[in-house]
Order: C-alpha cells, then structure tokens, then sequence
C-alpha cells in the first residue's frame, strides 16, 4: 500500500507536469500521456487494489484539471489498467521495447475508449478528424517516453523496497 502512495505521488507530479510545463514544448497541442504511462506501470509491474483506485483517482483528476467532461478520463484510465493488467497475466512484458508497444497500445485503447464514450454520451460531430491525429502522435509519444519513464518508476520502486528492508 506504501508503495502505491509514493506511485500515487509520483502520478500527481506527473500530472503537474502533463498539464503545465509539457504544453511550453514546441509540440503544438500534442502532450505526452505520462499519468497514462504510469497506469501501465501498474499494470504490468504492481497490479493491487491500491494501484487500480490509483489509476481511476489519477484519471478523474486529469478530468479535474483539463477536462470539460468530468468521468471520461477516469473511465479511460481504469479500462487501461484493466487492459493491461489483463495483457500481462497471459504474456510476459518486461522488457523497455514491448513495454513502450504496451503503452502505444494503451494508449490506442484509451483513446478508443473516450471516443467510444464520447459518441454513446455527447455529440460527435467533427470529433474524428482531429481526434485521430492527436490520439495517433500522442500514443507515439508516450511510447517513446515509457522506458525513460519506467526506469524512474523501477528505480524507486528499488530504493523504496531497500529502505523498508533496511528498516524492517
């Protein structure tokens, strides 16, 4: 549970992130997902109880912070956790390459999913042309960004687990 709260940190910084600093790159309205690739990383690496509330907790506040829908990127964050949480039971994923295709596809499935929401809850008129484009170079750009990310993660998650060792 410990663990999950300094993640749950972690997603917050990112979020900080992901919704100030990010958008002063030159990369025009396209950002990088990275509460998005930390979903993934509890997917894969730490699935509990504690990560999957995380996830859904992390997506509602993405939707607190930028989004006029409140509830879409919490549902959208949830189906990914459960996707790849899913995924990883059945295939083995730790390697940094097939980790940045998890989060490509994870990113592919959130992207569907808010659409899919979208189009059953609001109006979809000239949802798709835009959406695909930006859905298409953020998924690329959070799949180049997940090993970077997930050595972080993996590297705190280490420290994290050496200093409850050393204490306990």
């Amino acid at each position: 549970m410990k663990l999950s709260l300094l993640f749950f940190t972690v997603g917050l910084v990112l979020l900080l992130l992901q919704t100030t600093f990010l958008h002063l790159l030159p990369l025009g309205p396209v950002v990088p997902d990275l509460v998005l690739v930390l979903c993934v990383y509890w997917g894969l690496h730490h699935p509990t109880v504690g990560a999957a509330l995380g996830s859904f907790i992390l997506g509602y506040s993405v939707d607190v912070v930028s989004s006029p829908i409140l509830g879409l990127n919490a549902f959208a964050m949830s189906l990914v956790f459960l996707a790849v949480y899913m995924t990883s039971r059945s295939i083995w994923l730790h390697s940094a390459t097939v980790s940045a295709v998890v989060v490509l596809l994870a990113s592919l499935v959130k992207g569907a999913g808010l659409m899919l929401a979208w189009v059953l809850f609001l109006d979809a008129e000239g949802l798709w042309l835009g959406a695909l484009r930006y859905l298409v170079l953020e998924a690329l750009l959070a799949a180049v960004l997940a090993p970077a990310v997930f050595a972080l993660l993996r590297r705190g998650q280490v420290y994290f687990e050496g200093l409850k060792i050393a204490a306990g």
